[in-house]
């Protein structure tokens, strides 16, 4: 019997996917044994949009299959199936991931999901019986994503779901409520086509948003397949169903910030391909000057080709900022940089997903979070600008799961160190006093970033699954609140109400310099989210949003000239660097704030160590300002030449950006 109807089965047939068949499977030879229903293969890969592989393209995507009730699908780290050696090829991962079940159909059974205690390289694979939707994640790297529909029906429409569960926080009328995972969201809701969406533009480098192509529309494509959802009806096509309710706004043309910045920005541009290094090893970094006659263009691209600086992610700068510390995401090394023209000066292996990387203010020691391991490295800085291997900080107690932890942060007087645990759900609070674990307070679903206030009173961590911000005292070490980004939004219509804040998927958050905001970059709704530290006990805490970009993703505070400071944000899936003017005034109210402007990360004439190829100017994540403005680092700004010097460019509150704090002179040049 055909299973398949009208543009679902031109989907599934066209793109060959493994397990798509048109037939139901023909029943056993009389005493024979019952056929092993053919599995869906994904490899799990490093490559930029194609994490998790299958081989074949469907409406723009390699991440999605097909298949009927009952058959398997694999997913390989210790070798693979569709890389160029073909079946039985190499691995194509180099460091550690998870396979986790993200989304799932509300009558799939525990044994139809998949996590793990542990980060691993291991192969995994699970039969899939209840028809619908199933997403699959990586819990480390979150943007790693495999869609699998499970669909026998008889009547039209790819089945989507009834309703559907959601990792961490699932709800059935209203995403306000505590979390709770026996309950489930209709498919056809507004939070049910918004993670549809994601998935199809995250999985799509075609659907990433483009700013070299300004005044054409933006119009991500979609399957135009009919597909079954809530109480059984058929959405006729759904390309159609999500331009219609989600996309065609134009493509702005470049507008640039009227008042410069101060020095330069560094981002990690982590999907842009260059020739030398190819699809398997991603990353590049993009320099932004943002003063002078070139300010507000792209400076420099380095990709290392002789290296594989495999999705680079995350940057800080030394203290007099003559080197730039970089990690690489899916690799295992650190990489040091001459900050005057790029140059490496270090590549040293540290371990298993090195995410975020700061110094202590007290002694410059560096620490790099350990992203797929348990631990942060700590780095001794010699006077030559190279690093070496101090010490392992276990940031989980004898006995506990893998904490994995991803964006820490540093006390301003180098005494406390924060992690967020994205294994644990949880956050590590280190004393460096004490040398050991002051508290661990619970957080929401998969926390991933974090930011301590200017005087290390307070610290905040984003709930990546929980679309929340963990508000935590760091006197007791206990949590304040948890401030819901999605208290204003109706998950079923869409509607936004209260003040018409609203963020979700919410990733790095750190705390203006001067301490009076928390700016976070939110995935899911595409929005910049500014929390009042002032009001972050109550729910008037979450005063505003502003629209960003696909993927909205990396935040970090840069010095603005004559005061006052920007805030520099980053997206995936698109290659514009927002310059974010959030109190214009400098009066501590955002009602004011706007998208001063912003550079497009894609430039092909900026001097490069190797020619871009592919999704230019793409994947921006973890950004740097430098000079560094935060209070405990600025003071550590050399005099250099007066004005011409990062710190003589300062103001004098700049200098010393926390209220209360004494006025400090630059510090004379080394």
């Amino acid at each position: 019997m055909k299973r398949y109807f009208g543009l679902g089965a031109a989907l599934c047939f066209a793109a060959g996917v493994a397990g798509c068949s048109g037939d139901d499977p023909a029943p056993p030879a009389a005493g024979g044994p019952t056929p092993v229903p053919a599995a869906v293969t994904f490899d799990v890969t490093d490559e930029a949009g194609h994490w998790f592989d299958t081989g074949n393209a469907v409406a723009g995507t390699r991440s999605l299959a097909i298949i009927k009730p009952g058959e398997k699908v694999r997913f390989l780290q210790t070798k693979s199936e569709h890389g160029p050696s073909g079946a039985n090829g190499p691995s194509r991962v180099e460091s550690f991931h998870t396979v986790t079940s993200l989304i799932w159909p509300s009558d799939a059974t525990p044994a139809e999901r998949i996590d793990q205690d542990k980060a691993n390289k291991d192969d995994h694979e699970v039969a899939l019986i209840a028809k619908g939707l199933y997403v699959f994640v990586c819990k480390l790297h979150p943007y790693m994503l495999a869609g699998v529909v499970v669909d026998d029906s008889t009547t039209e429409g790819l089945e989507v779901g009834e309703k559907l569960h959601l990792f961490g926080v699932t709800h059935t009328a209203d995403v306000r409520q505590a979390a709770d995972e026996t309950k489930a969201f209709p498919s056809n809701s507004n939070l049910g086509l918004r993670l549809l969406r994601a998935f199809f533009v995250v999985t799509s480098p075609s659907n990433w948003k483009d700013y070299t192509k300004s005044g054409q529309k933006y119009q991500p494509t979609y399957p135009a397949v009919p597909v079954r959802v809530t109480g059984g009806a058929v959405v006729p096509d759904l390309n159609a169903a999500l331009q219609g309710a989600f996309d065609g706004e134009t493509i702005p043309a470049v507008k640039k910030p009227t008042i410069d910045g101060i020095g330069e920005v560094w981002v990690d541009t982590q999907y842009e391909v260059s020739q030398t290094k190819g699809a398997a090893y991603p990353s590049t970094v993009t320099v932004v000057d943002v003063e002078g006659a070139d300010k507000w263009t792209v400076k420099r691209k380095i990709a290392l080709p002789a290296q594989k600086m495999n999705n680079a992610h995350n940057l800080w700068a030394s203290h007099d900022q003559k080197q730039i510390y970089n990690t690489e995401w899916h690799g295992k090394s650190l990489y040091v940089h001459n900050q005057t023209d790029g140059t490496l000066l270090q590549e040293i292996e540290l371990g298993n997903d090195p995410a975020h990387v700061m110094t202590r203010v007290n002694n410059e020691q560096v620490h790099v979070g350990l992203n797929g391991e348990d631990a942060v490295i700590e780095l001794n800085k010699a006077t030559d600008g190279k690093v070496s291997i101090n010490r392992r900080i276990v940031v989980q107690n004898p006995g506990d799961k893998q904490a994995q932890p991803h964006a820490h942060w540093m006390g301003h007087d180098g005494n406390s160190m924060v992690t967020p645990n994205s294994n644990t759900n949880d956050s590590t609070f280190w004393d460096f006093i004490t040398d050991k674990i002051k508290s661990k307070p619970a957080t929401g679903t998969l926390p991933i970033a974090s930011g301590i206030n200017p005087d290390s009173t307070k610290y905040y961590v984003s709930n990546y699954l929980g679309h929340s911000i963990s508000v935590i005292d760091m006197a007791s070490g206990n949590k304040i609140n948890d401030i819901n980004l999605l208290q204003n939004y109706n998950p079923v219509t869409g509607a936004v109400g209260g003040n018409g804040a609203i963020g979700g998927l919410p990733i790095q958050t750190p705390v203006s310099p001067d301490g009076k905001f928390v700016i976070t970059g939110n995935t899911l709704t595409a929005t910049i989210t500014i929390i009042d530290t002032s009001a972050d006990g109550g729910k008037g805490a979450l005063v505003k949003s502003i629209a960003c970009d696909p993927g909205c993703h990396g935040v970090n505070f840069g010095a603005k000239k004559g005061g006052g400071y920007y805030a520099y944000i980053t997206s995936k899936f698109s290659n514009r660097l927002i310059v974010l003017d959030y109190d214009k005034n400098n009066d501590g109210n955002v009602d004011d704030v706007e998208i001063a402007g912003w550079v497009v990360l894609a430039d092909n004439a900026a001097p490069h160590d190797d020619p871009i190829t592919a999704n230019a100017g793409m994947g921006g994540q973890g950004l740097l300002p430098v000079p560094n403005v935060y209070n405990g680092w600025v003071q550590k700004l050399p005099s250099g030449e007066g004005a011409t010097s990062f710190c003589g460019q300062l103001t004098a509150a700049q200098r010393s950006p926390f209220a209360g704090t004494v006025i400090t002179p630059c510090n004379p040049t080394p």
